[in-house]
């Protein structure tokens, strides 16, 4: 009896220092990791390289400007005149250069850079929606072992009042040997299961600090309530997955990306059409002199023509790749979309079996309390065997340890169908406060 008042003095003590801890909601946890998480900040910064990518300067668009000078000196022995075999020619010249036509080639590179910029925040949102549903996991695998914590710590406490109330009954010559080892034994097995539930505790404890980006061994205490959300529809998350879910969206843009480059590649067939126009300065000195002070300006304008007659067939060659690859696309992109429906079909049915066997555990945990307290009064009376009260004991255990995963499994597939739907991060937290 005076270990089970020292075990409660404990238990009152923990549950001080965990009340005395901050608790940490899931939002709050998914806000600290949108804001501190280092793979959330690079698959931003990748994001925001893929958008300053898409600019009609990267596709070629936009006039070429180049400023060239140049200082030339000849000697040329073979002159005759004295004084003439020797001269500088100094020159400045302010050249552009600007593609007219090019078989709307760089129309359809402009096209593919901003497919490229979408694919970019694509990725993005994948990845950020994959560390969120992680920390999400890892918040309830945390949860789940302060819940399998607390449950160990009950099940050692009923077994060492257990060996208690064995010893004294020994002693009075009510209970054999036999009783008191059985006891014994049950408390050392409970024991290992407690300092076993402790272990991932502290191990989920340094697991969610990770994702958080916070000292590993912070001390973390969060909030276990678990509510389902009760206006989930199955055709409603499918059809957002087909609108939101940013795998299939890869999938579906890379398809314009082939279509895109099949143009670029068909360009090859055209003519280039583009035009040059300088304006530049220019003075020649005898001897070895850069002089500037009687520089001639002069104005030029050229329009050009290049188009390829033969080049070992590989335009074709380039062309025939790139239908193959387009082909290719759609048919990923099928296939995606066939495993799209599959996963929210598995998803959605796995999340409709565990709430049921979370209604069961319920249900069983009801019995198991009920059935528990009844063996208690029987064997504090000695009507009931130790055998039959551990029983009674292991299956109370076992239907509070079951009832918290269920809860927690449940809430987990929830959030990933969520995250089916395009529910799991919106556009403003994929982006990030700091974004341009």
């Amino acid at each position: 009896m005076v270990f089970a008042g020292v075990l409660l003095f404990l238990g009152v003590f923990l549950v001080s220092s965990l009340s005395a801890t901050e608790r940490l909601s899931l939002e709050d946890a998914v806000v600290e990791a949108l804001a501190n998480n280092q793979d959330i900040q690079v698959a931003r910064g990748e994001r925001e390289i893929s958008s300053n990518n898409v600019n009609i300067g990267n596709a070629g668009l936009l006039p070429k400007i180049d400023l060239v000078g140049s200082m030339n000196y000849q000697d040329n022995e073979k002159t005759s005149s004295p004084g003439f075999n020797e001269f500088t020619t100094t020159s400045v010249t302010l050249q552009a250069n600007y593609t007219l036509f090019d078989g709307l080639g760089n129309i359809y590179t402009f096209r593919k850079l901003k497919s490229a910029g979408k694919i970019g925040r694509f990725q993005a949102r994948n990845t950020i929606e994959g560390v969120i549903l992680e920390v999400s996991e890892a918040f309830y695998k945390f949860a789940n072992a302060t819940e399998q914590v607390v449950v160990a710590e009950e099940a050692l406490a009923i077994s060492r009042d257990r060996l208690e109330r064995a010893r004294l009954r020994a002693e009075y010559g009510q209970a054999n040997t036999l009783e008191v080892l059985s006891a014994s034994v049950d408390v050392n097995a409970d024991s290992v299961s407690w300092k076993d539930a402790m272990l991932d505790m502290h191990n989920a404890n340094r697991a969610l600090n990770l994702l958080l980006n916070r000292p590993v061994d912070t001390s973390l205490s969060v909030k276990k309530d678990v509510s389902f959300d009760k206006n989930l529809r199955r055709e409603e998350v499918l059809q957002g997955a087909k609108q939101s879910f940013s795998a299939y969206l890869i999938a579906r843009e890379s398809v314009k990306q082939a279509e895109y480059e099949l143009g670029i590649k068909r360009a090859d067939f055209f003519p280039e059409v583009g035009v040059q126009v300088g304006y530049g300065f220019s003075n020649t000195e005898t001897g070895f002199d850069a002089g500037t002070d009687d520089l001639s300006g002069d104005f030029s304008a050229a329009l050009t023509l290049d188009f390829n007659l033969f080049n070992g067939f590989q335009s074709s060659i380039n062309s025939q790749n790139a239908r193959i690859e387009l082909q290719n696309k759609k048919l990923l992109e099928q296939k995606a979309l066939s495993e799209l429906e599959k996963q929210v079909a598995d998803t959605w049915q796995e999340y409709l079996n565990n709430l049921d066997i979370l209604e069961f555990q319920k249900k069983n945990l009801e019995t198991a309390e009920l059935n528990f307290r009844r063996s208690k009064e029987l064997y504090v009376l000695g009507q009931l065997t130790t055998t039959a009260f551990r029983e009674a004991q292991l299956n109370l255990i076992d239907a509070r340890k079951s009832i918290a995963s269920a809860g927690y499994d449940a809430k987990i597939l929830e959030l990933r169908l969520k995250r089916f739907a395009g529910k799991l991060v919106t556009e403003e937290d994929a982006v990030g406060s700091d974004s341009r």
